[in-house]
């Protein structure tokens, strides 16, 4: 996915799997490419909601 994907998104949803710690440990960089790519005007405040998947 990329930055036509993203533009103009007014949150992010991250879900991570709690039976994986490698879903979990990459959630940083999850957002941080979600960041790059959407290029949100505050992003240190833009929105994010992390779920975790049973």
């Amino acid at each position: 996915l990329g930055v036509a994907f993203y533009r103009g998104a007014d949150c992010c949803i991250l879900v991570y799997d709690v039976t994986s710690p490698t879903s979990f440990r990459s959630l940083d960089s999850w957002r941080d490419e979600f960041l790059i790519q959407a290029g949100p005007r505050d992003p240190e405040n833009f929105p994010f909601v992390v779920k975790k998947y049973l």
